[in-house]
């Protein structure tokens, strides 16, 4: 596969752009009042009040990926997405010509590779396999959103760390090919205490040993009385560490939107 094509692959999953190292402001000698502890259940509360309500969204992004010590690959991109349906995504490199194509669904992930004129028909492990973590539907439709991944619990606990609320989450997250039929998801949850969005975000699966995924999100944005990302940026620990930084422009909601994916006769399945 085309170096392009394994970005676009990761794109599947992602969205979303932050420069983590926060700008330079002039320094206050006020003391921070210390936070007080909330009950898991109210903080949750709040937080799931942020998860924006809507039926479709579409947006441009700015996109910067780097894998290992690689030299990174920026390009551009746009994104439409229904609702616990679809998320549809054309990518575009610097000489401004579609270079690949990705339509996810919950049980499918669809690739089309127009530089290398080949294309894709899978599920998810094509995904793990590339990303070198665990990934599914809800996981990247909630991290595009600023959202937390929502299972059933199995524990939970509140503190305070970096002047912000920690929810450390447990939860049941179904597998198929498990024989207990569910793995462990483990979240870290870092909320700013004065809006309850999510900063920071941490995930680790039980059975995926050395496989870290953390989301930190450095500005969100406004529109129609909804809080969406504005920028964030994805770090995966794993063998090869890769990092991606996505700003969002231009980000509509509740404007309907088709969904091509048209495989040409000439094309050849890869998988």
């Amino acid at each position: 596969m085309s170096r392009y094509f394994r970005v676009l692959l990761m794109l599947g999953f992602l969205m979303g752009s932050i420069f983590f190292f926060p700008s330079c402001k002039s320094v206050k000698l006020l003391t921070k009042k210390k936070l007080a502890i909330i009950p898991f259940h109210q903080l949750y509360q709040k937080m799931e009040k942020n998860a924006p309500s809507f039926s479709y969204l579409s947006a441009k992004l700015s996109v910067l990926y780097q894998k290992g010590e690689q030299d990174p690959v920026r390009f551009r991109a746009q994104i439409r997405l229904k609702k616990d349906s679809i998320i549809w995504m054309s990518i575009v490199p610097a000489m401004g010509i579609e270079a690949a194509r990705v339509v996810l669904t919950a049980d499918s992930v669809k690739l089309l590779n127009r530089l290398k004129k080949n294309y894709v028909l899978g599920a998810y492990h094509l995904l793990d396999s590339l990303m070198h973590t665990g990934i599914n539907y809800d996981m990247i439709q909630s991290l595009l959103l600023g959202n937390s991944v929502s299972y059933p619990l199995a524990d939970s606990s509140v503190s305070v760390d970096k002047q912000r609320y920690l929810l450390n989450v447990n939860m049941r997250m179904p597998v198929k090919d498990s024989s207990i039929g569910y793995h462990t998801l483990t979240q870290k949850i870092w909320l700013d205490p004065e809006t309850f969005n999510i900063k920071e975000l941490y995930l680790g699966e039980s059975g995926m040993q050395n496989r870290d995924l953390y989301v930190f999100y450095d500005k969100y944005q406004n529109i129609g009385g909804r809080t969406f990302p504005l920028k964030m940026q994805i770090v995966i620990k794993a063998n090869e560490k890769i990092i991606i930084n996505i700003t969002f422009k231009k980000t509509e909601v509740n404007i309907r939107h088709r969904f091509p994916f048209i495989i040409p006769s000439k094309y050849k399945k890869l998988i």
